[in-house]
Order: structure tokens, then C-alpha cells, then sequence
């Protein structure tokens, strides 16, 4: 379902004087909606529908596509590299709509993971704060910053638990922690076509606006 969802998204921010704000929609296309709390539920699911049309088309068609590679031959291990890059910009992402923020609190990129990790239904019950910590200094800042894990953290892929402490670092198993991330994601989706999930709601209106006043 997912790729037939995104598969022919071109994903361009600018084309032709056209703004996209996903691969299928315009930036007009989510203004017109003039979307707040008390929007009709036929608004709000193509908010939803605009949302996950970016989420998908500018993250998870990747993640999705890197990891078919990892488990399909060997050889491409290092996609593991890649695909954990987008996946800390999707929990940072999604961390920013869960609380409508524009940035992540200045300073508080750590404290912003560790909160992921640990209380997250899909997380939590693998992630301490110790070891959502290694998660953010060993993979987070060491793909994004240095283009390597840090230590001896290690990323790996078909071992028994998603995450195990090792010597210095931490052992995470890729598909494992991709596979979560999208239900992750997927249960967002689920509390936002609630339409009694109002501070949810109200803290994705203020992230929408964010992203297209700045546009």
C-alpha cells in the first residue's frame, strides 16, 4: 500500500513556479483547506491525506526501498547507513507535529530521542534512557555529523532483539527499528483521523503552518 501511495511522487519543492508541499500536492492545496479544529472531517482527511503524502514521498519510499535492499542481498549492508539517516530525521520530524514545534527545542535534540524512544508503544519496551541516548550520540549525531556510528556502536541486521548493549555502545538491528517506525507512524495517522485527539490535532495545525508560512 505504501508504494502505491508514493511511487510516482517527483517530490520537488519548486517546479515550473509551482511550490510543492509533497510530491502530489501544491503549497495552495493545503492553504485552501483553511484547516483548524473545528474543520469538517472531509477537510481534515485531506490534510491528512497531504501530510502523508509528504511523509511518505520525502521519507518512507527510501527507508522502505533501502531496506528491501539490505534483506534481499547482503551486499547491501551499507544501505543500513542511509536508511538510519532518515529515520532520525522522521523521529525528529514527527517529534516537531507531536508537539507543534517549528524547531526542536534549542539544545534539546537529545532529550528529544530519549522521549521518542522510551515512550513511544513501539519503542519503549526496548529503549532505557541509557541506551536511546547511545541511539542519539553513536547513530543519530554520528551518521548526520561524521557520516559513521560513534564508538563501538554497530548497526546490524537479523539478530534476536532490536537493540542490545555491547562493549561501548550499542548493537541496533535496522529492519527491526524501521519496521517499528513505521507503525510508529501508522498509529499517528490512526490518532490524527480522530477527531477527539484535539491537542494532536491542534499541535499538527501549528506545525502545517510552520512549514507553509515559511514557504
Amino acid at each position: 500500500m505504501l508504494n502505491e501511495i508514493i511511487k510516482d511522487g517527483e517530490g520537488l519543492k519548486m517546479f515550473k513556479d509551482r511550490v510543492y508541499i509533497s510530491p502530489r500536492y501544491y503549497l495552495e492545496d493545503y492553504l485552501a483547506l483553511n484547516l483548524s479544529l473545528t474543520s469538517d472531517e472531509q477537510t481534515w482527511q485531506r490534510a491528512i491525506n497531504i501530510f502523508s503524502d509528504r511523509i511518505e514521498g520525502r521519507f518512507l519510499l527510501l527507508i522502505q526501498e533501502y531496506s528491501d535492499n539490505i534483506t534481499a542481498n547482503y551486499r547491501y549492508i551499507d544501505y543500513s547507513f542511509s536508511t538510519m539517516a532518515l529515520c532520525s530525521l522522521l523521529i525528529e520530524t514527527l517529534h516537531q507535529f507531536y508537539n507543534g514545534l517549528d524547531v526542536t527545542v534549542f539544545r534539546g535534540h537529545k532529550e528529544a530521542f530519549v522521549q521518542f524512544l522510551t515512550r513511544s508503544n513501539y519503542f519503549g519496551s526496548y529503549f532505557t534512557r541509557r541506551t536511546a541516548s547511545f541511539f542519539y550520540s553513536d547513530i543519530r549525531n554520528g551518521i548526520l555529523h561524521q557520516a559513521q556510528t560513534k564508538r563501538n556502536t554497530q548497526l546490524t541486521f537479523e539478530q534476536e532483539n532490536m537493540i542490545i548493549e555491547i562493549e561501548n555502545g550499542i548493537s541496533l538491528d535496522v529492519i527491526k527499528f524501521k519496521d517499528e517506525l513505521l507503525n510508529e507512524y501508522q498509529e499517528y495517522l490512526k490518532k490524527l483521523n480522530n477527531d477527539s485527539n484535539h491537542e494532536l490535532r491542534e499541535n499538527f495545525i501549528k506545525k502545517m503552518d510552520y512549514i507553509t508560512t515559511r514557504i
